[in-house]
């Protein structure tokens, strides 16, 4: 099996030191994708992504698609809210719960085990249940 070329990015993180390390890292794989593209043996399927012909396994993209953005090309880059505002809206508005008209406060209370205890039996939900006995027990 062909040795996969690897481009690795999780631990850079934007400065112009880590963007010529990218570049730097990107010029490797790409030398060792072509060598390994010119050695034979691999052929490239409809997504762009070279296949062992041995073994079947994605070995990589393919290094004319998907080399890293150069920085002009970055700043003339929209955000899809901006490309396509009418589905990042409808996005937006399908994600998540409603905004709640009274929304909780986090507060760190420190409660007996065996009463916290009781209320994690009685299933999912059981900080709210605390809340409503509060509530009752305060009159609210």
């Amino acid at each position: 099996m062909a040795r996969w070329p690897q481009f690795i990015t999780k631990d850079l993180t934007g400065t112009p030191e880590d963007d010529a390390e990218m570049l730097r890292r990107w010029q490797v794989y790409e030398r060792e994708m072509k060598a390994l593209i010119a050695a034979g043996g691999v052929h490239l399927d409809e997504d762009g992504w070279w296949i062992d012909d041995g073994t079947g396994e994605l070995i990589g993209p393919d290094p004319e698609m998907e080399r890293p953005s150069t920085r002009e090309e970055l700043a003339q880059a929209s955000t899809f809210t901006e490309a396509v505002p009418g589905l990042a809206a409808g996005i937006k508005r399908s994600r998540g719960r409603p905004k709640a008209e009274a929304p909780k406060k986090l507060q760190s209370l420190r409660l007996d085990v065996d009463v916290i205890e009781a209320f994690k039996r009685s299933g999912p939900g059981w900080q709210g249940r605390i809340n409503e006995t509060l509530r009752k027990a305060l009159g609210l």
